[in-house]
Formats: structure tokens, C-alpha cells, sequence
């Protein structure tokens, strides 16, 4: 089942035995168990997801260093094949977005982001371009992604490209120009699942061969495709935010990101976002489950039956079993180990914030190395 995302088709998950519709419903259907399988194929073998839909964008030009780094709160890349996770905020000090930016050369920067803010961005950006000699680029439409995630991810890529994929070949968070089934693509060390794993990114034409090699290299391997909720769930066990949370509503520190903002350098919304008082912050949390409803965001965060707020993301982890989310509370509700309640088909159930990721808390699984035969 797919649904379309600015314009792009996005599958949401694969069908199997069941029919290839959106089942609505309060409580778990058939659909949470597709999911889970798809979650299972990630976390145990490898699993590949088409996300042509992510926004991508280039901004190019004597200027586009300087440009980026006065709208971004990190760091920026500060060689070519380095990327940085960022945020560009408005001028109050609040998300405007979270984004992925890749050095592809010292004057040429490519964006990627959730596929909903592709016209937020443009925006953002030639709002606040200032005279810089930088040109922006949409390239949503010319070139597509694949998600390649799972212990067995470098197994597959490797069978399809003569790159190194050691740690020492091509470290974690670096990116590379690499060939796969004759194209000359860029692979991102990556992983929004929080697995091993690799983000593909190519012009449109590329787009087949690749998917098709890497689908007949993952065959030996168990590969399985899966959709965005199962995406949702992998992000979701590991701690990761998402659209969800990082809303132009909160600020960084609201949103419990600020370890991405840098303090030693100026940028839009600096001021606002490093000294602003926090109504409330982002937990993460672990709730009871009852085996038939999970909820599915917005439900009632309770300490001692007052309301601290309210949830942003909820999924069941299949992985860790059980439910987890993201809420906005108060800040005196969000210590780790606090006991809270929240509220699900008007059922208080027994909840507690977590202090860390309920999957791979040390990230140790992204990080591993490839297996060094020995020498003959």
C-alpha cells in the first residue's frame, strides 16, 4: 500500500494476504503485523526502501558555503564526502527544518530532507539569501533514493560495487561516489533505522538497475522491501525524531536537540533558541502495552493525574515489545525513569521516560566494521 507524498508515490508497507488498502481502525489490524515482518527483515537481515520522495535540493557557487552556514545551526561539512545532520530555524528561534547536508565539492552542497518541507525549504532559502552568488536547485524530480539497511547490508552492497566498505574504506556518516550496476551514484553511510546501512542517491535513470542488482544480490540474504511505517517504527525504537516532533512550533532545546546546535558560531535564530525559557521539552517514552490498541499520537501525558502534555509519535517496537514515544510535557515530567500515564481509549496506562534509545542504546550496530578474511 503506498500513498503520495508531495507528489511521489511512497510505499507505506507491502501487502501480503491481505488487501492492498489502508485498514482504519483504533486498535491494531493485519497491517501491524505486515509492519512488524518488514521491522524483523531490517533488524535481523536487510531490508531496502524506495525513498525517492525525500526532498533533495543543491545549492552551488562561490557563496554556497558561506550562504548555508548562516541559516544552519551546525556545523557544516568541512570536506568533500563529509555530511552533517542541521537544523534551519526562522528568525523566533524555531524549526523551520532538519536536514542532511553532503559536501559533494568545496562549492557544492546537497540538502535532503523530509519530502512534505521540499517547498518550506526553497522558500527558506531564497527568502534569506542575501546577495551570495549561490544557485538553488530542486532535484526531487531528476534523481530518486534507495534505503539499503541490516546486518547484512554491506554483504549485499559489497556483491555490487568494487568500493571498500571497511570502516577504514568509507567510515560511518561519509559519503562517496560509488558504482552500482554500471551508474556512478552517491552512497551516504547512513542509517535512519539505526542499523548498518547506506542511503543511495542517483539520477532518475540509475534508479531501476540499482534497485534490481542490489534486490538480486539481497536475495541470498533474505532481503525484504518495507515502507514508511515500518520506517517509523525502526526510527521510533532507536530515539530517533522525526516531522513529528522537530515542528516550527519549538525550538531547538524544546525539541531536546540542541546538541546539534553550535555555540561558536552566528546563525539565524542563535539568540532566540540558545537562551529561550522551555514550557515544555520532547521525552521519549515507554508505555504499557495491552495488545490491541497502541494509540497514535496526541493522547495525554498524566503525572499524578495532572496533564504534562501530550504525545507527538507513537508505535509499537515490535524489537524491544513495547510502545514507544515521543511527547511534549513539562519539563519537571521529563527525568529519565519519572512514572507518568498516558491516556489510550480513555485508559490510563503505565508509562516512564526513557534516558536513552530502547534499540542499540550505544549505536554500536551502524558502526560495524566489515569482517577481514584472513590472509592465504
Amino acid at each position: 500500500m503506498h500513498e503520495e507524498v508531495y507528489g511521489f508515490e511512497r510505499p507505506r508497507f507491502f501487502a501480503k494476504g491481505i488487501a492492498q488498502e489502508d485498514h482504519y481502525s483504533f486498535n491494531r489490524t493485519p497491517v501491524d503485523d505486515m509492519v512488524a515482518a518488514e521491522v524483523k527483515a531490517v533488524r535481523e537481515a536487510v531490508g531496502i526502501m524506495d525513498v525517492t520522495a525525500f526532498t533533495k535540493v543543491l545549492v552551488e557557487g562561490p557563496d554556497a558555503y558561506a550562504m548555508l552556514d548562516r541559516l544552519t545551526a551546525n556545523r557544516m561539512p568541512q570536506e568533500v564526502g563529509s555530511m552533517t545532520l542541521t537544523h534551519m530555524l526562522n528568525r523566533a528561534g524555531r524549526i523551520e527544518v532538519e536536514m542532511t547536508i553532503v559536501g559533494m565539492a568545496v562549492d557544492k552542497f546537497y540538502l535532503v530532507c523530509a519530502a512534505f518541507f521540499e517547498q518550506r525549504l526553497l522558500d527558506h532559502l531564497t527568502q534569506h539569501q542575501d546577495g551570495e552568488d549561490a544557485t538553488i536547485t530542486a532535484l526531487s524530480e531528476a534523481w530518486t533514493a534507495l534505503s539499503l539497511n541490516g546486518p547484512r547490508s554491506r554483504d549485499v552492497l559489497g556483491a555490487c560495487t568494487e568500493a571498500d566498505l571497511s570502516n577504514a574504506g568509507f567510515r560511518w556518516q561519509s559519503t562517496q561516489e560509488i558504482t552500482v550496476a554500471g551508474h556512478n551514484i552517491w552512497a551516504f553511510r547512513m542509517s535512519y533505522a539505526g542499523e548498518l546501512g547506506w542511503e543511495f542517491h542517483m539520477p532518475r535513470e540509475a534508479c531501476f538497475d540499482v534497485y534490481n542488482a542490489l534486490w538480486a544480490a539481497g536475495e541470498a540474504h533474505g532481503i525484504a522491501d518495507y515502507g514508511s511505517f515500518a520506517m517509523n517504527v525502526t526510527r521510533i525504537e532507536k530515539g530517533f525524531k522525526g516531522a513529528g516532533e522537530l515542528t516550527n512550533e519549538v525550538a531547538l532545546a524544546e525539541a531536546d536537540v540542541l546538541r546539534f546546535a553550535r555555540t561558536d558560531k552566528e546563525y539565524l535564530g542563535r539568540d532566540k533558541t540558545l537562551t529561550e525559557d522551555l514550557p515544555w521539552v520532547c521525552a521519549y517514552l515507554e508505555i504499557e502495552p495491552d495488545g490491541k490498541a497502541d494509540g497514535h499520537g496526541g493522547q495525554a501525558v498524566l503525572m499524578d493525574g495532572e496533564v504534562m502534555g501530550s504525545t507527538a509519535s507513537v508505535a509499537f517496537g515490535p524489537t524491544v515489545g513495547k510502545i514507544l514515544a515521543f511527547a511534549y510535557i513539562k519539563p519537571k515530567a521529563a527525568t529519565a525513569g519519572q512514572a507518568l500515564e498516558v491516556v489510550i481509549h480513555g485508559e490510563p496506562r503505565a508509562a516512564s521516560v526513557l534516558g536513552e534509545p530502547a534499540y542499540d542504546p550505544e549505536s554500536r550496530l551502524p558502526r560495524t566494521d566489515a569482517v577481514m578474511e584472513p590472509a592465504e
